[in-house]
């Protein structure tokens, strides 16, 4: 664990020869993200590809979302931003309302935590993940660096080499 952003992280590898040529941040850092049960869930009344789903986020009461994927059962234990939360690219969770019905959080898929490419639906955890156990702290938050070495620095195409020079 470093006490340099990543910004830093990245001028300092500029300025030592190595070009940075990308960056890509995976998963969530914030505590906002939980692990949720999905206790039941019915179809939304104004919606035909909507479920409004009772969810346990661990607080003590059920908590009602909105959702649109159908890969899900009663029973899973799915990732809650819960209002408050910012997922990768800015996207900013807040309470609301889908088709005349509260929503007071969203159900994620891998996707849309930065943490894979899969859209086909909700990312389905363990059955003995904790509810209401931080997202972050069962997948914790990544940064990748893809670095472009040149043939007069070998010492740096390792991860050591690479730490030494930092």
């Amino acid at each position: 664990l470093s006490s340099y952003t990543v910004p830093q992280l990245s001028d300092l590898l500029t300025f030592a020869g190595v070009e940075v040529e990308g960056i890509e941040e995976r998963g969530v850092a914030t505590d906002k993200v939980v692990v949720a049960q999905i206790q039941s869930f019915e179809q939304h009344p104004n919606a035909d590809k909507l479920s409004v789903c009772q969810v346990d986020d661990g607080s003590g009461t059920l908590r009602q979302i909105v959702c649109g994927a159908k890969n899900f059962k009663a029973g899973d234990k799915v990732p809650l931003a819960l209002p408050g939360a910012v997922l990768p690219g800015g996207f900013a969770i807040k309470e609301g309302k889908l088709r005349g019905v509260d929503s007071l959080g969203m159900l994620c898929s891998g996707k849309e935590l930065g943490i894979g490419e899969d859209t086909g639906g909700l990312l389905i955890m363990a059955a003995d993940s904790p509810v209401g156990t931080p997202f972050n702290k069962l997948n914790p938050a990544d940064v990748l660096f893809d670095l472009e070495i040149t043939p007069n620095r070998p010492d740096l195409l390792s991860h050591l080499g690479l730490a030494r020079e930092l």
